[in-house]
């Protein structure tokens, strides 16, 4: 326990600057307040009608005490009573209705953020997800809830408590103008307590969303290798991987509940102080007969909405950290730049792709050369093989021709425009891949086909089965199209999977279609089904294929090879 509140402590006092709030990064939130405004003026107005409603029920208290219960006039007590529980009443039914209005205006807010956020990810280059693992990413998408503070009651709160503020002292100078002034110097106390917690708080914060997203990452890591992981009994030190970092996690987690426990707790105690000194001076102005009892009971109901305000500013500075730190994280995702965002013409490609060309290309990455002086020409109705050991390029070819990376050095042409100022989704619904290593949707195989074209019709859908081959074995499944397919496709076969990949591209008919090892997995009569379908149903178009064993498509009029990167030959066949 003592090395917690050790650790705590070395926080508060770190002279390290937690990362403090951006603007830049408060204006990602405007637009999503804006399109929800109005709920957040009806909670508004109605919040700011609570906290009129209850100004005057001290003073109420006051009159009841030193002009009725003292009179002993009943008949004023009995209406008095009935007027605060009229109040009460009416808090109550517009408190309901302004958390409703609150709780809408939260859920719509965070919900279009989290959207937007996941729909903006998506469009990332594939670089971004090369180097960031999913886990680690889920993690960093739920932090959007650490924004509910901005779009809370409290921010509202916080300005209706600045007038409540006001009306609250001018009352007490009111009714007691030398108590007022002892209760003032209390204030600057909860000043200095928020200024002495907020670093560390803030430091604590992002320390436990950061090893969040890292658990996160382990745990999707451990779990998607769970074939790995039972293969060479590896359970355990899975688990103890797991541990590590839950420990690790434990430890920034108590830090954090120990530093806002007790700067709580530190608010409570100089709220209690103050309240202490009031009920000293104010007890003597009574013995001495210069206050009366119902003006103490008064004064100390408007004290309460001296010291709430300022002790809710004090609070709500330190309970704000773990959002500005939350806003800036994913505020990082809405900075990286997109996709499409460096494309400054983003022309759509012609109806057709009639021509892919490379002149002189060179890529890498980072600093491992993939190819280097790469020059070729694929025209319509062409049938290329391109060939070559692991490690030659072939996917990286594949790679650019998607877009998937953005050429820098040379040029590759798609019919006449350079590859680099077409839009990419555009691109993309032209040319379809069937891929040595399928993934599929945990959904059912009718969907994962329709994938690549949702609005097909049932004869399309039906064609793209047959011609595929995967009618053979989806009619043996108890409930054919509708099968679930499992997690990444796990309750079907690799070939059967590759089956399902090629009827999704039959469907899209794209103008190019390329197979990526696509014949792997498939039994010699599956080989000679795709070699037929190149032949005949993919004969206007562009059709690539990539493969280490030799191909007997008749119909194959170009085979480029490759080596280390470079082209070794191009065998050109009539």
């Amino acid at each position: 326990m003592t090395g917690y509140l050790k650790e705590a402590v070395k926080e508060t006092r770190s002279k390290e600057k937690g990362q403090k709030f951006k603007l830049a990064s408060l204006k990602l939130l405007i637009p999503y307040i804006k399109a929800q405004w109005k709920k957040f003026a009806a909670g508004s107005i109605l919040m700011l009608v609570v906290s009129l409603l209850a100004l005057p029920t001290p003073y109420i208290m006051k009159y009841i005490v030193d002009d009725i219960i003292l009179a002993k006039n009943i008949k004023l007590l009995h209406l008095a009573i009935v007027l605060l529980v009229i109040i009460q009443l009416v808090k109550l039914l517009t408190s309901f209705f302004t958390s409703y209005f609150f709780n809408l205006f939260n859920q719509e807010v965070l919900v279009r953020i989290k959207k937007d956020l996941f729909h903006r990810i998506l469009r990332l280059p594939l670089s971004f997800f090369n180097r960031t693992q999913t886990g680690y990413l889920l993690s960093r998408i739920r932090e959007v809830e650490g924004l509910r503070f901005f779009f809370s009651t409290s921010l509202v709160r916080f300005l209706i408590g600045i007038l409540e503020f006001v009306f609250s002292l001018a009352i007490l100078f009111y009714l007691h103008w030398q108590l007022t002034l002892v209760s003032i110097m209390i204030i600057p106390l909860f000043y200095f307590a928020t200024k002495f917690y907020a670093g560390g708080m803030r430091r604590v914060s992002r320390e436990v969303m950061e090893k969040g997203a890292i658990l996160s990452r382990q745990i999707q890591d451990s779990l998607s290798g769970v074939d790995v992981v039972k293969i060479f009994s590896a359970e355990e030190r899975e688990t103890n991987k797991i541990h590590l970092h839950l420990e690790d996690l434990k430890r920034s987690d108590i830090k954090q509940n120990i530093i806002s426990t007790f700067s709580s707790e530190i608010m409570s105690l100089i709220g209690a102080i103050g309240g202490f000194v009031v009920l000293w001076f104010g007890g003597f102005s009574i013995i001495k007969g210069t206050f009366t009892i119902g003006g103490y009971i008064a004064f100390t109901g408007y004290l309460a909405k001296l010291y709430g305000p300022t002790q809710s500013v004090a609070m709500m500075g330190l309970a704000f950290q773990p959002s500005v730190t939350a806003l800036n994280r994913v505020s990082e995702f809405f900075d990286i730049t997109q996709e499409e965002d460096g494309r400054t013409k983003k022309i759509t490609p012609p109806e057709t792709i009639d021509r892919i060309e490379f002149k002189n290309v060179i890529f890498s990455y980072g600093n491992k050369s993939a190819i280097k002086n790469i020059d070729f020409v694929i025209n319509r109705r062409d049938k290329v093989l391109i060939t070559g050991p692991n490690g030659s390029g072939k996917s990286t070819i594949i790679k650019l021709i998607i877009g998937l990376y953005e050429v820098k050095n040379g040029e590759i042409l798609i019919n006449t425009h350079y590859i680099n100022d077409l839009s990419l989704s555009s691109l993309r619904e032209r040319i379809s891949v069937v891929s040595q290593n399928i993934f599929l949707f945990n959904d059912t195989i009718k969907n994962n086909i329709v994938y690549s074209k949702p609005e097909a019709k049932e004869d399309e859908i039906d064609k793209a089965v047959e011609l595929s081959g995967s009618f053979d074995f989806i009619k043996k499944l108890d409930l054919a199209m509708d099968t679930m397919v499992g997690e990444s496709g796990r309750t079907i076969s690799g070939g059967e999977k590759q089956k399902i990949s090629i009827a999704r591209a039959i469907l899209k008919d794209s103008d190019v279609i390329i197979f990526d090892e696509a014949t792997s997995h498939q039994d010699a009569h599956s080989i000679e089904r795709i070699e037929d379908l190149i032949e005949h149903e993919f004969k206007d178009k562009i059709c690539i294929i990539i493969s280490h064993r030799p191909i007997k498509t008749l119909s194959l009029n170009k085979i480029i090879k490759l080596k280390d990167g470079q082209i070794e030959k191009i065998i050109n066949r009539k």
